[in-house]
């Protein structure tokens, strides 16, 4: 399977893609197809465009690695047809940059170019688009092991660093180093029809799909759109007895931003992309996730009977006149776990059991509001909430200072670090809460979960809770002698208590006197300080 895994990354690299996309598995609508329609191919040089080819090495020179059938030059335009581009030796081949096949050619029945031309030296060109595009490995054994096609694949206006470093690629020279940053830049990349069949001898197989994947308007590391149309993924590991099927049916993103990705000192893409999303944080625009929105329908993914289904998403982020981002709304997303056929399906079916579901049906939604100039972030209680069906709804507000300190701190972290603990205290010490207000209102969790909790120890569900609710009451008894304040102990007791005893909606909230910094809070040696009165604290059960 690995030549076919590198090879399609290696197609897709030589068309500008690859890599520098493979984070983004999100973008797509039913326009994917037609991206091309509003993108116009830019002029070339009739006069060089005869250099560019052979700068391309499509001048069947003796040691190039590119073959073809026919040809038709026109001005600044060129067709050729039966194509091959031969795989990498292996001593060429170079597995990080994945740009050099190693195990298989590329054949491609008709590649088109236009708007070739010679600029600065340099082979350039405003289009280029191969269609029919197969791998062939070069051990026929491995022929058995499956197979890969693309429809097509389309690069309209790249920069000319790209038009060279893809000019490097067809060379039989080493490849040059892909473009990044402001040199990664076109106006439009597209991929239709992608089929990767997978048939190993140790009887792992599979299929994934792609209809059509499409990214617009690249520039200064933002993508203006991309675009992604029927995903569809199923493999058998015959050494785990694992199935894991997925299926995506469209994701629509707008005004991605590729530079909160952007990797730090010594990191490389791939680590770069997973700490901006772990984090969520970047210093100079903390409340940005990297897109103005997104839409993603149809969601699906089933690993050996455990299902999960989120039939849409839609978040949209608005922006200050500075282009900071000041509000992210994420309109109600429903999602929904099931238990279905197989091992993993039956141990999540026995699980959801003893809590008296079939299923879980999850909606969240959230609204968060942030002021650049004071670093406040507000969540709106209302906007903000989790809701399980027939268990509880959370509903959350909350208003804190210093997401643009935490996003530093984040920044200087390192994800890996032996100590995750210590990461995270350094990164809360930057926090500073004005406010908290939490409701849980119970529809059914709470008798679940003791009922299962009972049913598993063997104890009467009723005894427990009154054993529990008992415990709870005594709580400002037992931390009378901490310097506790037992104002503040006793409502918040009594509280819980009652919410275990007869639950209706459990209500917390904080509203300090003064903001309440997380470090001093960490750091306070006397609890007597942190007061009811203080605290602005408050719960109760009604």
């Amino acid at each position: 399977m690995k030549y076919l895994l590198t090879g399609v990354a290696a197609i897709a690299m030589l068309t500008a893609c690859g890599d520098k996309d493979k984070p983004v598995d999100a973008a797509g609508s039913e326009y994917a197809s037609d991206a091309a329609k509003d993108v116009k191919a830019r002029k070339g040089d009739p006069a060089t465009a005869p250099q560019a080819l052979a700068a391309l090495s499509f001048d069947q020179s003796a040691d190039s690695r590119i073959s073809f059938g026919s040809s038709k030059v026109d001005g600044d335009k060129a067709v050729f047809t039966d194509v091959t581009l031969l795989a990498a030796d292996d001593d060429e081949s170079d597995d990080d940059d994945g740009a050099h096949l190693s195990g298989a050619d590329v054949k491609a029945k008709k590649l088109e170019f236009d708007g070739l031309a010679m600029i600065d030296g340099k082979a350039s060109f405003s289009k280029m688009v191969m269609s029919d595009i197969s791998l062939v490995p070069t051990d026929p054994e491995e022929a058995e092991e499956g197979s890969a096609s693309i429809g097509s694949i389309e690069l309209v206006n790249p920069s000319p660093e790209l038009a060279a470093w893809v000019a490097s690629v067809f060379a039989d020279a080493e490849p040059a180093d892909m473009p990044t940053g402001a040199a990664l830049a076109f106006d439009l990349w597209s991929m239709n029809d992608m089929n990767m069949q997978i048939n190993e001898e140790d009887g792992q197989n599979g299929t994934f799909l792609v209809d059509a994947i499409s990214v617009t308007g690249m520039k200064d590391q933002k993508a203006a759109e991309m675009h992604l149309k029927g995903l569809k993924f199923d493999m058998f590991d015959p050494e785990d007895d694992t199935t894991v099927k997925a299926n995506v049916g469209n994701v629509d993103i707008r005004g991605f931003d590729w530079s909160v990705f952007a990797p730090q000192e010594g990191e490389d893409l791939e680590d770069s992309f997973e700490s901006g999303f772990m984090s969520g944080l970047n210093p100079k625009d903390p409340a940005n996730p990297g897109y103005k929105s997104i839409s993603l329908k149809d969601l699906n993914f089933d690993v050996s009977g455990v299902n999960f289904d989120m039939p849409s998403l839609v978040s949209n982020v608005s922006h200050d006149k500075q282009g900071r981002a000041v509000k992210v709304v994420t309109e109600p997303v429903k999602m929904v776990l099931n238990a279905g056929d197989g091992e993993l399906g039956q141990q999540l079916g026995a699980q959801l059991a003893t809590l008296g579901y079939e299923k879980l049906e999850l909606t969240m939604a959230s609204e968060q509001g942030y002021d650049p100039d004071s670093d406040l972030v507000t969540l709106e209680k209302g906007k903000n909430y989790w809701e399980l069906k027939d268990g509880f709804r959370l509903n959350f507000g909350a208003k804190y200072e210093g997401a643009s300190a935490m996003a530093a701190a984040q920044a200087e972290q390192n994800l890996d670090a032996a100590d995750p603990s210590a990461m995270l205290g350094e990164v809360m010490d930057k926090l500073t809460i004005h406010s908290l207000d939490l409701s849980l209102d119970d529809d059914g969790i709470v008798n679940r979960a003791f009922n299962a909790y009972a049913a598993q120890s063997g104890e009467d569900p009723q005894q427990l809770r009154n054993q529990t609710a008992g415990l709870l009451a005594m709580a400002p008894m037992m931390a009378s002698g901490s310097g506790i304040d037992m104002e503040l102990a006793t409502e918040a007791s009594t509280a819980l208590s009652s919410f275990i005893t007869d639950p209706k909606t459990l209500t917390i909230k904080l509203q300090p006197t003064t903001p309440l910094k997380v470090s001093e809070l960490a750091e306070v040696e006397d609890p007597s300080t942190l007061t009811k009165a203080s605290l602005g604290f408050s719960a109760t059960n009604e």
